[in-house]
């Protein structure tokens, strides 16, 4: 078998001959694994590679390059805390140059650098798909069940997003960075995530600081994303729920949702929806020339999957998380 040169890459550093390269790996990649998604334009793999997923904890990225070529492609998240035993990996070979194991060989390199970490997760696996043979093959097995859902905004009609506040509730909301006298309620909402449906997947979410916050604020802001927040709160002060959604410089005219959560206590009262609604109000006054917006969204969550079609999203693949021991 021909050995692959497989080096580290630091993705925000990237060449624009790297660049390039790249958009082409994940065009391939997708006319093959995706056919039901558009293909990435150049924008998206610049703001995919300058904007990791913070949340996760740190990115590790390698390429690996046949003869000169660029072959394939691993990127790496090491989350934190309760969770810092996983490993997240996104390993992608080029259709023309597969079944030939330089996936396995990533792989195996990936592996090899994450020393301590006991279980390794694939995230956007879907079905019958190549990636679902290659990882079953290797002793991986399904651990939770997600949606891809993506609104359109010439495709919908405005008026759904109507949405009144429940009666004893109130919205807040800011972009960039929470008001300093939110910022205790804003961490203990984003750790109500603990309680999302994750299935087996390990990954628990990890309660949030408000140091971890302001260092996550900070990032995004470094990475030309803007970040804007509501929270939905009580009559008394007390946060029930939060959504978040995000604008990147590389992409301005996708949107991408973040967290979305209602505690427990709250539920059952249309908070989500009325939530989810208002951004999508707030973000479209201020931008005439939104294309779209993606969110994913665990499968068994039936309750937030209908509240997104009650928005105009349309469900356009299906993916699991697959995990296996290191």
């Amino acid at each position: 078998m021909t050995t692959l040169d497989i080096q580290p890459f630091d993705g925000r550093q990237a060449t624009d001959a790297e660049i390039d390269e790249y958009w082409g790996l994940r065009s391939a990649v997708y006319g093959v694994d995706y056919p039901e998604l558009a293909r990435p334009t150049r924008a998206e793999t610049v703001s995919l590679l300058a904007a990791p997923q913070q949340h996760l904890g740190e990115r590790l990225m390698w390429l690996a390059r046949l003869d000169g070529r660029l072959a394939g492609a691993a990127t790496v998240h090491l989350p934190v805390e309760s969770d810092d035993h996983i490993v997240i990996a996104h390993v992608v070979v080029h259709p023309d140059l597969r079944r030939r194991g330089f996936g396995t060989e990533i792989l195996r390199t990936v592996e090899a650098a994450v020393h301590g970490r006991t279980e390794i997760q694939g995230w956007e696996v879907t079905g019958g798909s190549p990636g679902d043979h290659w990882t079953t093959a290797l002793g991986f097995h399904a651990v939770h069940s997600s949606v891809l859902q993506i609104l359109t905004f010439a495709e919908t009609n405005r008026e759904c997003w109507e949405v009144a506040v429940p009666e004893g509730y109130r919205l807040v909301r800011w972009a960039a960075k929470a008001p300093e006298n939110l910022l205790e309620s804003y961490a203990k909402a984003m750790s109500t995530l603990a309680d999302s449906d994750t299935g087996d997947s390990g990954i628990t979410f990890a309660d949030w600081s408000a140091e971890r916050l302001r260092q996550i604020e900070a990032d995004r802001a470094a990475a030309g994303i803007e970040n804007r927040t509501i929270l939905a709160v009580t009559d008394a002060g007390e946060v029930a729920g939060i959504t978040e959604l995000e604008q990147r410089a590389q992409n301005p005219v996708r949107l991408v949702q973040g967290a979305t959560a209602v505690l427990a206590a709250h539920r059952g009262h249309g908070l989500g929806l009325a939530m989810k609604a208002a951004m999508l109000r707030w973000f479209t006054a201020d931008h005439d020339d939104l294309a779209e917006v993606w969110t994913s969204t665990g499968a068994d969550n039936t309750h937030m999957v209908a509240v997104n079609h009650r928005l105009g999203f349309k469900t356009a693949r299906r993916f699991s998380v697959v995990s296996r021991e290191i």
